[in-house]
């Protein structure tokens, strides 16, 4: 398989999840779009926005490699816990980030094939903490949610055009606890991601009390 053909494939895969996604939000009302099963959870449009707002976080981190490599050598970057403190719900972020503690997380995303870290990433049993970067506003008009995810992937799209020949698994971006993901995986991860919201809207759209118009 070519280069272009894998990245074909692989964008194949993120268009998927993402008009499934879309699907979850058609026909849906302000009033629905704002509807929070509980004062603790997510409406619709928050689910929308933090899903816009983390493709933005790997476009980001795709992009700053593209630039700093080349498609003979390739690049790489270290995304520190800081800058994306993602982790496990059930442990404390001040206990995680101790060596004792981070270092079997660690070398387990090393050993972890990636199609295993995106089949739980998708699964809604498994609960992540939300990094501050990609935390939602609530209340966003539907109209500037249906853009944001627009934009955001048309960004995506037009960054990953001029590099359809190049080896993207040459660049790779590390994360203590997510562990190593090139361009190919990093795609992947946005296509699991796009799943695992597309399944918590509609949760959200199965409650009692979920609006039956506007």
């Amino acid at each position: 398989m070519t280069n272009a053909e894998k990245l074909a494939k692989t964008v194949e895969i993120l268009e998927r999840a993402r008009t499934a996604f879309l699907g979850g939000l058609e026909g849906l009302t302000q009033l629905q779009l704002d509807f929070k099963p509980a004062a603790d959870s997510w409406s619709i449009g928050e689910i929308a926005h933090h899903v816009g707002l983390t493709e933005t976080v790997f476009h980001r981190y795709m992009t700053e490699l593209l630039r700093a490599g080349s498609p003979e050598r390739g690049a790489t970057r270290r995304v520190s816990f800081d800058e994306l403190p993602m982790g496990p719900q059930m442990i404390p972020q001040s206990v995680l980030r101790l060596a004792p503690v981070l270092m079997p997380f660690s070398i387990m995303s090393s050993f972890m094939p990636k199609s295993v870290q995106s089949a739980l990433l998708a699964n809604p049993l498994v609960k992540v903490k939300t990094a501050p970067a990609v935390e939602p506003k609530a209340g966003m008009p539907r109209k500037d949610l249906l853009n944001f995810l627009a934009e955001a992937r048309k960004n995506t799209l037009q960054l990953l055009e001029p590099v359809r020949e190049w080896d993207l698994t040459l660049f790779r971006w590390f994360h203590p606890m997510m562990g190593g993901h090139n361009i190919y995986e990093t795609l992947e991860l946005v296509a699991s991601h796009d799943q695992r919201h597309a399944g918590q809207v509609e949760r959200v759209k199965k409650h009692a009390g979920f609006p039956d118009h506007a």
